[in-house]
């Protein structure tokens, strides 16, 4: 559908009156604020002109709505304080009804960590005092499962209600896209925006995020050997030193005690237990490996002011590690304690994992998985070797990431390619081959996360547990045997009764459909030209999410981590339809007696 005038100050959040002014004031004269704008270059320069429009008025708009939601992703942000305090000036100032809408778990991190962080504590001190006042509408809720909770309520809206979501949640928009999408056509329907905060408490569009590197798509391999470096002295152990630059001087670094081990690392916990270090091995330690995690150290504070929270949640490079002798031998990242690795999660270990573990736990871990890969995607990272070693939850489900040092990333010159991976793994077009020396595509990536998706709400079901017999196992996958039932398509008659038959039997109709087109070798998205993307998997998995309340109302088994007994009806298709002195002293002045006992209403 074609933009117009109309719809272009709907998206930049502005009158159309503003619109035409601001078109006019550029010498374009409009004719009809409705006729479709077909030309690339026309629609390029009316964007631009309509989102340059008084970015102040604006952004007042914005916080004049309804409903202002804060993200777990908004409240992080010291600058945050000052967007609360416009909300409160303009709800007094212009009669808004606006009402400020926080999850549980978030106004009770941020109280925490105001607590050892002081640049948070105005954050906190706001959020104490709206409390206080009655003003804040507090969602019950994890922040691991915050993207539920805040859907869920604007579900519960009606359509003529005005949101703003202020902190992108990855999960959240996919949710919002959607409804935004199925919704478009509603003359009732008043669109969602989603914004995030600059560092100067500015709202921009978070669909203008930028990407830390470059599309590999059409680079040429890095230039550097990918042998084994000789190093000057001995990999370094428990106890002693290793060294890291901090502005132009090499500073030691105690290895303190050792979390793990695998083919081609160690890794010890450093700074008294907040991070680790991993030291590859001399035989893993190559001139190309190091020369990538350098560039992977570079964009780690580009990729946290992108989305701090995810990167909480991502053990990237962040300092490379020297030797006495100032050689690269590996780099500190993020340690998680408390988390368990995927590898754990067995058909007969979730229970144990999750005591009382329901389907939703599932999906949680599910969306959460799909959320992390996604952000990978966005900034044109390709993780080549997710496996279930490497992929940790904790103890809500929130995941986790390590080893990123096998990604495949691009700089403006060459790509610099991954090596590894896991056979059981390789997408159809690669299952072959042996040596994992192809250039990985964003598709390979998405190959694996839909295997361990599939893997997560089955649970450890094998999506190719097919009856046929086969000499090589390989040709189960090239040709996609994928036995499970999806709408007209019926599932093989040996697993029909089987319990991984029932627990698919229990997915909503998209999810069935989505992987059966994605695993089945005659289906839509089998194939790498047409397999879907990241986010279209995280999408799919959030829609899950949504709909599995209502599904649960209709029969409990759905509910169920294993369930006894096949669904009892057929599923719906239905789409998801601080400037001027403090806050309390702002508050003061609207309360007839200046106690604290004002509504929120009575500001209206």
């Amino acid at each position: 559908m074609s933009e117009t005038v109309r719809s272009l100050a709907n998206l930049y959040g502005v009158t159309v009156d503003q619109a035409i002014q601001a078109l006019e004031a550029n010498n374009i004269i409009i004719l009809s604020e409705d006729t479709p704008i077909t030309n690339p270059q026309k629609l390029a320069k009316f964007s631009q002109v309509i989102s340059e429009i008084d970015l102040n008025e604006r952004q007042r708009q914005y916080l004049s709505r309804d409903y202002v939601i804060f993200t777990h992703m908004a409240l992080r942000k010291p600058i945050a304080a000052n967007i609360l305090r416009q909300v409160i000036e303009l709800k007094t100032s212009r009669k808004t009804k606006t009402r400020i809408v926080v999850c549980s778990e978030t106004v009770d991190y941020v109280t925490k960590v105001a607590k050892v962080d002081n640049r948070l504590q105005t954050i906190a001190d706001s959020l104490d005092v709206l409390k206080r006042y009655n003003m804040l509408t507090i969602l019950p809720g994890r922040i691991s499962e915050e993207n539920h909770s805040i859907s869920s309520f604007i579900k519960k809206c009606t359509l003529s209600n005005s949101i703003l979501i202020v902190g992108v949640n990855r999960s959240l928009s996919t949710f919002v896209c959607f409804r935004n999408k199925n919704n478009q056509s509603d003359c009732t329907y008043v669109r969602i925006f989603e914004r995030d905060i600059t560092s100067k408490g500015f709202l921009v569009n978070p669909n203008k995020r930028m990407v830390a590197f470059e599309d590999p798509a059409d680079k040429s391999p890095a230039p550097f050997s990918d042998a084994p470096v000789n190093l000057s002295s001995l990999i370094p152990l428990v106890g002693q030193y290793v060294y890291y630059k901090q502005k132009s001087n090499m500073t030691p670094l105690l290895l303190e005690s050792e979390v793990g081990s695998g083919g081609e690392a160690y890794i010890y916990k450093v700074f008294s237990g907040t991070k680790c270090a991993k030291i590859f091995k001399a035989e893993s330690n190559s001139e190309l490996k190091m020369k990538k995690i350098a560039i992977m150290c570079s964009k780690c504070s580009l990729l946290k002011r992108i989305d701090m929270p995810i990167m909480e949640r991502i053990a990237w490079p962040e300092k490379i590690i020297y030797n006495e002798h100032e050689e690269p031998i590996g780099y500190i990242m993020n340690l998680f304690e408390g988390t368990t690795p995927f590898s754990d999660f067995a058909y007969d270990t979730f229970e144990e994992i999750i005591p009382g573990v329901k389907k939703k736990h599932q999906v949680t871990m599910a969306v959460n998985f799909a959320e992390l890969i996604d952000f990978m995607h966005h900034n044109n990272i390709i993780l080549c070797d997710i496996n279930r070693g490497n992929v940790l939850f904790d103890k809500n489900q929130m995941a986790y990431l390590v080893d990123l040092d096998s990604a495949q990333i691009a700089d403006q010159n060459y790509f610099y390619p991954s090596n590894v991976g896991i056979p059981e793994f390789l997408s159809p077009e690669h299952i072959y081959d042996k040596t994992f020396s192809f250039k990985r595509k964003k598709a390979d990536d998405v190959w694996i996360l839909q295997m361990l998706l599939f893997h997560m709400l089955t649970p450890d079901g094998d999506p190719y547990a097919t009856s046929k017999d086969f000499d090589d196992e390989r040709e189960i996958i090239a040709k996609g045997y994928y036995p499970y039932q999806a709408k007209n398509n019926a599932a093989e008659p040996p697993i029909k009764g089987s319990v991984w038959h029932m627990i698919v039997g229990h997915f909503p109709l998209f999810v069935k459909e989505m992987f059966w087109n994605s695993f089945h070798g005659k289906g839509a998205f089998f194939h790498e030209a047409d397999r879907k993307s990241s986010w279209d998997w995280l999408n799919t998995m959030v829609r899950y999410q949504e709909c599995l309340p209502d599904m649960v109302k209709s029969d409990a088994e759905s509910g169920k981590y294993m369930p006894t007994a096949y669904r009892k009806h057929i599923q719906s298709q239905d789409k998801v339809n601080i400037i001027g002195g403090s806050l309390d002293d702002l508050l003061k002045k609207f309360s007839s007696s200046g106690s604290r006992n004002i509504n929120w209403n009575d500001l209206n």
